[in-house]
C-alpha cells in the first residue's frame, strides 16, 4: 500500500547511485541535443516560409520530419 510520495515514485533511480557530475553531465546534454534539434527545426520552417508555404502547413512538416508526435 502506497502510504506516502516517496513510495509511489519508488520505480525511479535512486539519486546516490550516480555522482553529481554524471547528473549534471546528462542534463547538459539533454538540453544540447534539445537546443540543436530546435535549432535545425527553426532553420528548416524558415526556408520553408521563405518560399511561400502557408505557416500551418510549415509547421506541420517540421514537426512531421523532426519530432516523434505519436
Amino acid at each position: 500500500m502506497i502510504k506516502s510520495f516517496d513510495d509511489a515514485l519508488d520505480f525511479f533511480p535512486r539519486p546516490e547511485h550516480r555522482s553529481l557530475l554524471s547528473r549534471f553531465g546528462n542534463g547538459l546534454r539533454t538540453y544540447w541535443n534539445a537546443l540543436g534539434d530546435g535549432l535545425v527545426a527553426a532553420r528548416r520552417y524558415h526556408e520553408l516560409t521563405a518560399r511561400g508555404m502557408a505557416h500551418d502547413e510549415a509547421v506541420t512538416k517540421i514537426f512531421d520530419e523532426h519530432f516523434d508526435t505519436r
